[in-house]
C-alpha cells in the first residue's frame, strides 16, 4: 500500500516551516511599520531628510536659487514653521540639479500634503524592490525561500531607518531595483530612463549599478541613462536660467562646505553622530586619526577592489551570473563616499542571490554572505552611539581603540568583508546553472539545516 503523499513526513515539514515563515513576515511587517511609516508621522519636529530635497525643489519651482540660505529660511519657516536660521548648515545646500526636477511634483503640494504623498511613494519603492528582485530571481511566490526573502527584506533596519526619515535611498534604491527587472527583458531604455531617474537623485548609488551595464557591452542602455541624467540637471540648470536666478557662486560655496565645514555629515570626531555613517573613511580615520590619510587609504582600497571586480567580471563574462556581480557591487558602491546607514538597503541585492543560491556549491558564498549582512538587522550602531553619548558607556571603553576601530564602525567592516566574499564567489569556477534559482524542496532543506 503506497503512503498517502499528504502525510508524507517532508510535506509536513514543509508545512511547519510555511507557518514559521508567515509567523515571521507578520513579526518583521509590524517592525517594518512600528520603525519605519510610524516615526515618520510621530516625530513632533517638522525637520526630516524630505526636509531639505522638499524645500530645494520647491525654491527651484519658483525660479528662485536653492542654494540661497536666505531663500531656505524665508520657505521653510513658512512650510514647515522650523526655526532654522541662515547659520544652520543644513540650509547650505547643494543637491544633485536633476533631482531637483525628478522631486518637482511632490515640491508642489503643499508640506503636509508632499508628507503624506512621500511616504506612498517609498512604501510603493520598497513593495517595488521587493516584487522585482522576486521576479528577477526566478522565484515562485508560493516558495518557502520567497517567504524568507519577503520576510528579511522587512526585517532590514536601513529600509526602516530610511522609511522614518523620509529618505530619498528608498526611491532611488526602487528605481534601480525595476531598472535591472526592465534590463532584464532586454527593454534597455526603460531600463536606461529609470538608472537616469535614479542617478539625478543619488548617483553615488545609481552610478555604480550602471557600471555593470557598460561592463556589459549594454550601450543603449548605457547611453541612454547618461543622457537622461545630463538632460535633468540642463533643464533644472536652464529652467534657472530662464528666470534670471543667480545660483552657481552659491552653490559652489555649498558643494565645499560639505566637504570642509559640515560637522553634521563628518566622518572624523568633530561630528557626533560619525557612526550612523558607513563609508570606508569612518573606521579608517579612527585608526590613523586623519582625515586625508582616511579619505587617501578609502579610495586606494576601493579602487583596488572595484578593479579586482572588473577583473573577474571581465575573465568570467560567460560564467558569473548577473545577479551576482550586480550584489557585488552594489557593495562596494557604499564603501568609497560619503553614505549613512539607509543606504544599506541595498543589501537587498546581495540578500536575494543569496536565497536563490543556498544550494549546491554556491552554497559556501551564499551562507557566510547573509551571516555577514545580520548586523542590518538592527541599527546596533546609532544604539551604541546613543548609549555613549548619555554616559551609559564608561569614557575608558567609549575612548578604546577595540571600540572605535572595531565594534563601532562593524557594519563597515562587514559591507567590506561581504564584498570580499562575493569577489570570491566570481572568482569561484560556478557553473552559471549553479547560481540560478532552485526548487523549493531543495530551500526547504537547507533552510532547515
Amino acid at each position: 500500500m503506497l503512503p498517502d503523499p499528504q502525510h508524507h513526513p517532508d510535506n509536513t515539514a514543509a508545512r511547519y516551516k510555511r507557518i514559521l515563515l508567515w509567523i515571521l513576515i507578520l513579526l518583521a511587517a509590524a517592525e517594518f511599520v512600528w520603525r519605519g511609516p510610524r516615526r515618520y508621522f510621530s516625530d513632533p519636529s517638522t525637520w526630516n531628510d524630505l526636509s531639505q530635497n522638499y524645500t530645494a525643489s520647491k525654491l527651484w519651482l519658483k525660479g528662485q536659487s536653492p542654494a540661497d540660505p536666505r531663500n531656505f529660511v524665508v520657505l521653510w519657516k513658512k512650510e514647515g514653521r522650523s526655526r532654522l536660521d541662515v547659520d544652520d548648515i543644513r540650509t547650505h545646500l547643494a543637491p544633485p540639479l536633476g533631482g531637483l526636477v525628478v522631486l518637482a511634483p511632490v515640491a508642489a503640494l503643499p508640506w503636509r500634503a508632499a508628507k503624506i504623498v512621500w511616504m506612498a511613494l517609498l512604501l510603493a519603492s520598497f513593495a517595488a524592490t521587493v516584487l522585482a528582485l522576486v521576479i528577477t530571481s526566478g522565484f515562485r511566490w508560493n516558495e518557502l525561500r520567497t517567504l524568507a526573502f519577503v520576510a528579511a527584506c522587512l526585517a532590514l533596519a536601513p529600509f526602516q531607518t530610511g522609511m522614518a526619515s523620509g529618505n530619498t535611498s528608498v526611491l532611488v534604491i526602487g528605481l534601480c531595483v525595476v531598472a535591472i527587472w526592465a534590463a532584464q527583458g532586454t527593454n534597455d531604455v526603460s531600463a536606461g530612463i529609470l538608472f537616469g531617474l535614479a542617478c539625478a537623485v543619488k548617483p553615488q548609488i545609481g552610478a555604480f549599478l550602471v557600471l555593470y551595464y557598460l561592463l556589459r557591452r549594454r550601450w543603449k542602455l548605457f547611453a541612454t541613462a547618461l543622457a537622461f541624467t545630463i538632460v535633468l540637471n540642463f533643464v533644472a540648470a536652464l529652467y534657472l536660467q530662464m528666470h534670471s536666478t543667480s545660483w552657481v557662486q552659491d552653490y559652489v560655496h555649498n558643494a565645499k562646505g560639505f566637504v570642509t565645514a559640515n560637522h553634521i555629515d563628518d566622518f572624523t570626531t568633530e561630528n557626533p553622530a560619525r557612526f550612523t555613517l558607513i563609508n570606508l573613511q569612518v573606521p579608517l580615520y579612527s585608526i590613523t586619526g586623519q582625515s586625508s590619510s582616511a579619505n587617501l587609504l578609502s579610495f586606494a582600497i576601493v579602487g583596488l577592489l572595484i578593479c579586482a571586480w572588473i577583473y573577474w567580471l571581465l575573465k568570467k563574462r560567460d560564467s558569473v551570473s548577473e545577479s551576482l556581480a550586480l550584489a557585488a557591487i552594489s557593495v562596494v558602491a557604499l564603501l568609497p563616499v560619503y553614505h549613512r546607514f539607509y543606504d544599506a538597503a541595498l543589501l537587498a541585492l546581495p540578500l536575494c542571490w543569496c536565497m536563490a543560491n543556498l544550494a549546491g556549491p554556491t552554497r559556501r558564498i551564499a551562507m557566510p554572505s547573509l551571516l555577514l549582512m545580520t548586523p542590518f538587522l538592527l541599527p546596533a550602531a546609532a544604539a551604541l552611539q546613543q548609549l555613549a553619548v548619555r554616559g551609559r558607556i564608561s569614557s575608558s571603553v567609549s575612548s578604546s581603540w577595540w571600540w572605535n576601530d572595531l565594534i563601532m564602525p562593524h557594519e563597515t567592516w562587514a559591507l567590506l568583508l561581504l564584498f570580499l566574499v562575493l569577489l570570491f564567489g566570481m572568482s569561484s569556477n560556478f557553473p552559471a546553472s549553479d547560481q540560478q534559482s532552485m526548487p523549493e524542496r531543495t530551500f526547504g532543506t537547507e533552510f532547515a539545516g
